[in-house]
């Protein structure tokens, strides 16, 4: 029997992080967020038995529900000799004399002031005064904790407790009772308490000659509970591995690029860290739940679709889809089943079709990686690397590409004749239309060259990608995910280097450890104090490079309005399309958030994604409910994702287009809220950007 709780699905908060409690180092005091959160809604499921019973005999069975009023089916399943078998449901009213009832927003934010509604409903006659009294966990401070309703006859009754939430970060505990009449009742729930802004993250990278140390005193920042720091020590030179996995794990967007992107690099990890890896469940896990919700997306004819539901191929992220998966497969991942087959098949129908255009010269990098990933995966297609070959004017990634496939089907010697180690750059005329970069470019050129053999090349170049992965710079997930996968890459075919021994020791506020690992890099994670200090002391016969690493969300919200290329307006109307002040609403008011957004350049920008974040005293309605009577006319966009607390719309626009978007929202919890900035940004280039600050709103009577 096997029970599921569907709210996270239908509306989740946190839906689009992959691994919640991702962790990479080794310590006892990292938190692992994944038990942090509880479930809101206990399913209501209790299996037992089987049991024996004699001919003509009675049996009785007392059975314990979570909380829960309303009705339940029992269900009896029974089976006898000579193959006779039988089966009874009946439908069960779960009531006591005294019941309560409690409602809270799905999220609360620090320093919210919100009213708890309770009812109390009242089932027999005798009970006519009830007191209400509500505690909480330290996430919580009521300002008016208890209540008290009367009845005249059977029925239900409401009234409203008022609380406030901690300037920090948690799960907010609520405990509800009632007692009347001789009669009791409790009810609880939890709420997760989250911070609108994102997590800011500061990384500083030194080089550690050979008996010396590495000094650090330093003090948390962010809000409470949110503040770590990770500390990695690497043979290699550093690429804030910390930093940039978690940037990638915890990427709020959930494309088949940036699912890929999120788990591809932990794909090398365990060959990185070693014995060093602290949770390889938590990493196995990811990957493993990267490859179904990837084949999820996988359409009949083989390729893989951008969003789930699409009607169209990517055949960028098919490619990126695939080289993940036989990636994973290599190290001992599961893989759906058929998805290797359709994909391939796939990949070499659109390889044998493809023929080279010089006006549409670009599409040539896509049939190369196409003819790459059919190479690794065992299945070259040696007639388009052939004729690919002959082509006298291929663009520069492309020729890396198909040097990479031939190399990987055993023929070096063709594959050095089709590069150049004295130039390993690119056009960057091409990169926008793969959701490359340049530093995207130099990491397949350092996969290439390491798949080739081309140590000393390889060695160079991984150490100007370092370098630039290391820098406090904005880099896209597809990028991220090159750099990182491409360096632990190198360092996986580097591994049995015994001259590259590491051994350090660290040190952190008087804990002292000795460290060593049979990978290429150790992490550790840590929970600051107050005041912090770190030393690393180097033991090996070669430099090391040490990172560290601190994370904290800021408590500060930045009220600064931006427009990069893009303008963006936010408009408030009622339900009859009359403009509204939303900073002070009556309970219960329906209204509607237009988002207008306008491409200012002469260039068109795909892959846009605008982040409406919601108050936690507003909750987010099915906005088709509202299409016959409102006839809203939006934009076109590629796909739409509903939160707990916010929408995600992903589109595309063309040079001065402008699209509209709507929401429709109710003030639902009388209380005081502060309203998250409004962003919109395209997920490839930094250069499209626009943002309004949020404000201060109030949800009254």
């Amino acid at each position: 029997m096997k029970t599921w709780d569907l709210y996270d699905i239908v509306f989740g908060a946190f839906g689009g992080k992959l691994g919640r409690g991702f962790a990479i180092g080794g310590s006892e005091a990292a938190i692992d967020q994944s038990k942090n959160r509880e479930r809101r809604f206990e399913p209501v499921v209790r299996f037992i038995g089987p049991f024996t019973l004699a001919p003509g005999k009675t049996a009785s069975h007392k059975i314990r529900l979570p909380q829960y009023t309303g009705s339940v089916r029992v269900m009896i399943t029974a089976a006898g000799k000579a193959n006779s078998f039988g089966a009874a449901e009946k439908t069960v009213t779960v009531a006591d004399p005294l019941m309560i009832l409690a409602t809270a927003p799905r999220v609360l934010s620090p320093g919210d002031r919100v009213a708890l509604p309770v009812t109390v409903f009242a089932q027999e006659k005798k009970i006519s005064d009830v007191a209400v009294s509500a505690t909480a966990n330290d996430m919580i401070s009521f300002t008016e904790s208890a209540g008290a309703v009367r009845f005249s006859e059977p029925g239900d009754k409401d009234l409203e407790l008022m609380f406030s939430t901690a300037p920090r970060t948690g799960t907010a505990k609520i405990s509800v009772n009632a007692e009347g009449s001789g009669e009791k009742a409790s009810y609880s729930l939890t709420v997760p308490v989250r911070s609108p802004n994102p997590p800011d993250r500061r990384a500083e990278t030194k080089a550690v000659p050979k008996g010396q140390k590495f000094e650090k005193s330093f003090s948390p920042f962010g809000l409470e509970g949110t503040s770590a720091v990770s500390v990695e020590i690497f043979t290699l030179p550093s690429v804030n591995l910390s930093k940039r996995l978690k940037y990638l794990t915890a990427f709020p967007h959930g494309c088949s690029e940036q699912i890929t992107s999120a788990a591809f690099p932990q794909v090398y990890l365990a060959d990185l860290l070693g014995s060093g890896l602290q949770d390889p469940a938590l990493v196995r896990n990811n990957v493993q739940e990267a490859l179904r919700s990837l084949s999820t997306r996988q359409m009949a004819s083989g390729a893989v679709t951008l969003w789930p539901g699409g009607t169209y191929p990517d055949d960028w992220v098919t490619s990126y889809v695939g080289h993940f998966v036989v990636e994973a497969q290599k190290a001992g991942y599961a893989i759906p089943s058929g998805f290797i087959q359709k994909w391939t098949s796939y990949q070499r129908k659109q390889a044998s079709a493809w023929r080279y255009q010089p006006q549409y010269r670009y599409t040539a990098n896509d049939q190369a990686y196409r003819i790459f990933t059919l190479a690794l995966a065992g299945s070259p297609d040696k007639g388009a690397m052939n004729r690919m070959r002959e082509i006298t004017d291929l663009p520069a990634l492309a020729k890396w590409f198909l040097a990479a496939a031939y190399a990987t089907t055993g023929r070096t010697e063709v594959a050095q004749t089709l590069i150049d180690v004295r130039n390993l750059k690119t056009e960057d005329d091409y990169v926008y239309y793969y959701y490359g970069s340049s530093l995207r470019d130099q990491s397949i050129i350092l996969y290439t060259l390491t798949q080739m053999g081309n140590t000393g090349e390889a060695l160079a170049l991984l150490k100007e990608v370092a370098t630039a992965m290391s820098r406090d710079s904005w880099y896209s997930t597809h990028t991220t995910a090159w750099g990182l996968f491409a360096y632990m890459n190198y360092a996986k075919k580097m591994k049995n280097d015994a001259s590259k021994a590491l051994k350090a020791t660290l040190e952190f506020n008087g804990n002292r450890e000795k460290l060593s690992t049979d990978g290429g890099a150790i992490m550790k994670n840590f929970i600051p104090a107050a005041s912090n200090r770190l030393v690393v002391e180097n033991e090996s016969d070669n430099p090391l490079f040490v990172t560290v690493t601190e994370e904290g969300v800021p408590s500060v919200t930045d009220m600064t309005v931006k427009e990069n290329n893009l303008a963006m307006k936010v408009s408030y109307f009622n339900m009859e399309s009359e403009p509204v002040d939303v900073s002070s609403l009556a309970q219960g008011t329906s209204f509607i958030m237009a988002v207008d957004v306008t491409n200012t350049t002469f260039r068109q920008v795909y892959n846009l994604a605008l982040t409406q974040m919601v108050p936690s005293g507003w909750e987010i309605q099915n906005t088709r409910l509202f299409e016959a009577g409102l006839q809203l006319k939006e934009g076109a966009y590629d796909y739409r994702d509903f939160r707990d607390d916010r929408v995600y719309t992903y589109f595309s626009l063309r040079s001065g287009e402008t699209k509209k978007f709507f929401i429709i929202l109710t003030a639902a919890y009388r209380g005081s809220y502060s309203m998250p900035a409004v962003v919109c940004e395209a997920l490839y280039d930094e250069s499209y950007t626009a943002r309004r600050p949020g404000f201060a709103v109030e949800v009254r009577k």
